[in-house]
């Protein structure tokens, strides 16, 4: 089991980055299937918002999870793909790094109120895809958990600060009598309903909703006291605005510069003041219509500029949420010791053990077979004590450094290695794996080493488990790579 994360945000990837690899709700579950396609990749959630988008994974190693998330990564961009702009977690700082995003301590906007709501639909479409197991599952349920107490127990979450208040904040500083302007809201999400909100609140009462489903711009105008309005005349509509808004999942722009400026000049309203904000990955807006007369664009990666008031109260909170954010990194890995070691431990003691009990029947058949006569009780059970004696001794340290280690930060690694290198995971007791050979049955055995534990052709006796269950099935060899490679 490790905890791996790969993902690009404003912080290390520009915007034209992060709109190339965005992954709007109806692609979550492809994309979820993509990942746990790879090979060793047992769960997996992805989080795409407007400011970064992460995949989690739980693999059965820290190298097939990052080769897997570099690949997810890599297929989206294409040839663009630039490993220079994602950043990699692994193990505890992965879930570092899920409790610090949580508490908006890794937003552009310090304290913003979004990630926690994007984090739990994020969690929720990958439960619905059966992509979370019990890793994932206990990971961001103690996150979401931990973002609402967070907001709720300190100052971190005052003035509900989101990337929508600073879009507003924009508008309002462009227009101060902006309770007498038109507003256009492009989109009907959770950002949409936050900014027909503030402008409501602002007294605007002149406020049109369009969406690519008519149906949701009705409801929405219905709630808002706003108009709907026909997609299809986007252009002929925002060209009558003092305000656009647009917040989207459309993959490609959907605000292009030449219609919208025949439609300005239609209305007589070329070169008259127009704000648009574009809260969108990928952009909703063309580029090219921030270069209209008249025209102010305002992008996410613009928005960094604004000035925030409530910045210093929220500063004044991170030392708090911090302590919050350790003691749940503690929580989590003191639950994960308690699900590991231990049963790690016994792992390695089970399987040594099978291994004994194989070695064990091979010298007692060899020894009978050079005497003449079958072994006395006491002869097997000195070959037994000493059996046995070997495979503790040659146990005792690396389990006992599992134990002393539990208590670090390392602990994490030195079970996860412990369990690779055992191969408790991929040929967990009772596979039949041993010497190369495989159970899975008599009947089609190539080799005849499996019914009464003669050798086979290959020269290798059968395991343990293949003498045991000589009557429930047949076998097939492996060669010696072979078997190391799987497991």
């Amino acid at each position: 089991m490790s905890l791996v994360t790969m993902g690009a945000s404003f912080k290390s990837a520009p915007i034209r980055v992060r709109e190339r690899i965005a992954v709007p709700a109806e692609e979550v579950p492809d994309a979820l299937g993509r990942l746990l396609g790879y090979p060793g990749v047992n769960e997996a959630l992805v989080l795409s918002t407007c400011n970064r988008i992460e995949a989690y994974v739980d693999a059965k190693t820290d190298r097939l999870g990052a080769d897997a998330l570099r690949a997810f990564f890599s297929e989206r961009c294409g040839q663009a793909f630039d490993p220079s702009y994602f950043y990699v977690h692994r193990g505890m700082d992965t879930v570092q790094h899920v409790h610090r995003v949580v508490c908006s301590l890794d937003s552009q906007l310090l304290g913003e109120a979004q990630i926690l709501g994007q984090m739990r639909e994020a969690y929720r479409a990958a439960s619905e895809c059966n992509a979370t197991g019990e890793i994932l599952t206990h990971l961001f349920k103690n996150a979401l958990h931990l973002g609402k107490r967070v907001r709720s127990e300190t100052a971190i979450g005052s003035d509900s600060v989101s990337l929508s208040t600073t879009a507003f904040k924009v508008a309002k500083d462009a227009f101060p009598d902006i309770a007498q302007r038109r507003a256009m809201i492009v989109g009907t999400g959770e950002m949409a309903a936050l900014c027909a909100t503030y402008l409501v609140d602002a007294g605007v009462s002149d406020i049109l909703v369009t969406s690519r489903t008519p149906e949701h711009a009705r409801d929405f105008a219905r709630c808002y006291g706003a108009r709907a309005v026909p997609v299809e005349d986007l252009h002929g509509q925002a060209a009558t605005c003092d305000v656009v808004f647009t917040m989207t999942s459309s993959p490609s722009p959907v605000l292009h510069a030449d219609p919208l400026e025949r439609e300005r000049r239609r209305a007589g309203s070329e070169g008259r003041a127009l704000v648009i904000v574009d809260e969108a990955v990928p952009r909703d807006v063309e580029q090219a219509v921030g270069e209209l007369p008249g025209v102010s664009l305002y992008n996410l990666e613009s928005l960094t500029s604004i000035v925030d008031e409530g910045m210093a109260q929220r500063m004044g909170a991170v030392g708090e949420v911090e302590r919050m954010v350790a003691e749940a990194d503690e929580e989590f890995f003191t639950w994960m010791q308690q699900r590991l070691v231990t049963p790690t431990i016994r792992d390695i003691h089970a399987k040594c053990a099978a291994i004994v009990d194989a070695e064990l029947a091979h010298a007692q058949r060899s020894l009978a077979h050079d005497l003449g006569r079958e072994l006395t009780d006491d002869e097997a059970a000195i070959l037994r004590t000493y059996g046995n004696a070997v495979a503790n001794k040659i146990l005792h340290g690396p389990t006992a450094r599992l134990r002393k280690e539990s208590g670090t930060a390392d602990s994490y690694y030195y079970t996860g290695a412990a369990r690779y290198l055992f191969g408790l995971d991929s040929f967990p007791v009772g596979s039949g794996i041993h010497h190369g050979h495989e159970c899975v049955g008599v009947d089609n055995c190539p080799v005849g080493g499996c019914s009464a534990g003669r050798a086979g052709r290959n020269g290798k006796l059968p395991c343990a488990q293949a003498v045991a269950a000589r009557d429930r099935g047949a076998c097939r060899t492996t060669s010696r790579d072979e078997a190391e490679v799987r497991s």
